[in-house]
């Protein structure tokens, strides 16, 4: 009958008196290695006493309260597993206890914190329903278990939430919808492993839809599931309620003696579960069958012992229908005026719950969580119509960031190419000009070996000759052709050392810049010179080379500036290499003068040193030429 399926959320959470089990809960509390991990294992104790001892259960859960450390969440967890131990003894200490863990736990925005919010608002609802206020207890149900559970992210918990529901709406015979949030139930089941007695439950309360609806057949299909998941946990705390299942079935078809034996199992398993509310409903089922079996008398016994059991946590709406089935047997046995007196408090009980109220409120609740439901399903939409945009915004953000840095890497790389590009065309200019150079010296050696060997020695041959001469001959003339020649012997070995400087060979850099001064600067035009640092520069090529650029420089202020003082710098520093070349000449105007052929030796030089060359001049104020090199190995 439909009272059975009155909510009992103790039940799936009943202890086994298992030593086994007593071991390993006490042997974790003494194995704790951090006090939150002692905690927990001293709430599970707790937990296991909460249904056999109250008095043992809070003394072990006193012991854990030490380690709550004022955290909220664990006060939480404390008063949920305290507000346990009165469930059933004291239930309105239990509820207000469950309001503290509450007011604890909303602190914490975790989806354990969210679980036990579940649970516990299930249990105070429980109690409700235990008040015989069914819609408080589907009130809370669609306003607290089922969004809490959602947020856990536990449908263990939510099939049970889903049969709990379908089980209100059973009891005031609205079986389709029941079936409903049954099936939500068991759709939440994906694969094998998410199989718990929670799906048990369920399919135990489908049962009684097919029953009520007349439908033998799928009746039998749900008891083959239960039967089927029954092995899966045969210790489960639902053996008594599957038993009693089993019994309303074959009592149905017509085999009361396989009834009488299915309640005998289940009421010894509800005695090994301790179990007494099974207990209490098989021995209903039992007085069903007697009736059926025509035993009135041994049926008005059973009836009459459930009416007197002070059982708390049956429903007065459950020993309404008690009455209701002693009526018909009183009736039976022709006690009509004790079946009529039945008969009278139990409408009178139906009229007071008024049960048409009932479901119209019923339905007001239903539409207000289908509505939570879809402003949720909304809320979700618009969230993920949200997260697609920001998706979309944070694509393009990357798409143009990446086209950016495509960009920049084009650019970046068409300046490394262009830069590459122009070193590499410098550092051809730079070996083209070091050819240049080398085959300038090599041939400046050769004309100077040719001139000292060849040409000097002629012209001293022909010098001897006419000396000769001169000492036979009493014309004067023969004297003067002697000192012409004397001239041009001296201009020849001048012109033999500027090709190819002995002195920088032997004496070094410094000397030879030095003596080139000297022996090219007169009284009319004097060169000062001043050298410091150049010992530090030891390769030959570019001692020569330096050396042919203030060769260049000097020569040319000397035969075109119209100067009266020449002053020659050049210093070398930390590998700068400082050339700096000043007249008071005529000088000239640097953008409209086409360079001569010195100066491009000069600029052809300085590029090879990887160097800069600065004229500063202008007509009628001389001119400055500065050289800076920045040397390798210097």
């Amino acid at each position: 009958m439909k009272f059975f399926s009155c909510i009992l959320i103790f039940l799936l959470c009943a202890s086994v008196v298992n030593s086994q089990e007593l071991d390993r809960l006490e042997q974790a509390v003494v194995n704790s290695k951090t006090p939150e991990e002692k905690f927990l294992s001293l709430t599970e104790l707790s937990d296991y006493w909460s249904t056999l001892d109250t008095t043992k259960a809070l003394t072990v859960l006193r012991q854990a309260y030490p380690l709550t450390n004022n955290d909220p969440y664990l006060l939480g967890v404390y008063h949920f597993y305290e507000a346990g131990a009165y469930f059933g003894t004291d239930n309105k200490k239990s509820q207000q206890l469950y309001m503290l863990a509450e007011e604890y736990l909303k602190k914490v925005e975790t989806r354990q914190a969210y679980r036990y919010r579940a649970r516990l608002w299930h249990n105070y609802g429980v109690l409700e329903q235990y008040g015989d206020n069914e819609r408080a207890f589907l009130d809370i149900t669609l306003k607290y278990c089922i969004p809490f559970a959602q947020r856990a992210g536990d449908n263990d918990l939510l099939i049970n939430y889903f049969a709990n529901v379908g089980i209100v709406f059973y009891n005031n015979k609205e079986y389709d919808k029941a079936t409903e949030y049954y099936d939500k139930a068991i759709l939440l089941v994906q694969n094998p492993s998410d199989e718990t007695e929670n799906l048990l439950w369920v399919y135990l309360n489908k049962f009684e839809v097919y029953v009520e609806k007349g439908d033998p057949e799928m009746a039998n299909d749900m008891l083959a599931k239960s039967r089927k998941l029954l092995e899966k946990f045969p210790t489960s705390s639902l053996a008594a309620v599957f038993y009693k299942n089993e019994a309303r079935y074959f009592n149905w078809i017509g085999n009361p003696q396989k009834a009488i034996e299915s309640i005998e199992k289940g009421m010894e398993s509800a005695v090994k579960l301790n179990s007494q509310i099974d207990f209490f409903y098989l021995k209903y089922e039992k007085a069903l069958v007697l009736r059926m079996m025509r035993k009135w008398a041994e049926a008005k016994t059973v009836f009459e012992e459930l009416l007197a059991d002070s059982l708390e946590a049956i429903p007065g709406k459950s020993k309404m229908t008690i009455k209701s089935e002693l009526s018909k047997t009183e009736a039976q046995l022709g006690n009509y005026a004790d079946a009529y007196l039945l008969l009278s408090q139990y409408k009178a009980f139906n009229d007071s719950v008024s049960i048409l109220d009932f479901k119209q409120q019923l339905a007001e609740m239903e539409t207000r969580y289908r509505t939570a439901e879809k402003e949720q399903e909304i809320q979700a939409l618009e969230n993920k119509d949200r997260v697609r945009n920001l998706l979309l915004m944070g694509i393009s953000a990357l798409l143009l960031i990446l086209l950016l840095w495509i960009l920049y890497a084009w650019n970046a790389r068409k300046k490394r190419n262009k830069t590459q590009t122009l070193l590499l065309k410098q550092q051809r200019e730079i070996e083209v000009s070091k050819a240049l150079i080398d085959g300038e010296e090599q041939e400046r050696k050769r004309l100077a070996q040719e001139l000292h060997d060849g040409l000097v020695g002629s012209v001293i041959g022909i010098k001897l000759n006419v000396e000769r001469l001169a000492r036979e001959s009493e014309n004067e003339e023969w004297g003067t052709i002697v000192g012409q020649l004397d001239g041009a012997i001296v201009e020849l070995r001048q012109t033999a050392r500027n090709l190819a400087p002995v002195a920088l060979l032997k004496t070094g850099l410094s000397k030879a810049i030095t003596d080139f001064c000297a022996s090219i600067g007169s009284k009319k035009v004097p060169v000062h010179c001043y050298v410091d640092g150049l010992e530090s520069i030891e390769d030959k090529n570019i001692q020569s080379s330096v050396f042919r650029i203030v060769q260049e420089l000097v020569t040319n202020a000397v035969r075109h500036a119209e100067a009266s003082e020449i002053i020659l710098q050049c210093t070398c520093e930390n590998g700068l290499l400082l050339i700096e070349a000043e007249d008071n000449g005529k000088g000239f105007d640097v953008k409209n003068t086409p360079a001569n052929m010195g100066l491009n030796n000069i600029r052809s030089r300085v590029k090879y040193l990887n160097g800069v060359v600065e004229i500063d001049s202008k007509p009628g104020e001389g001119t400055i030429i500065t050289i800076e090199c920045k040397l390798p190995n210097a």
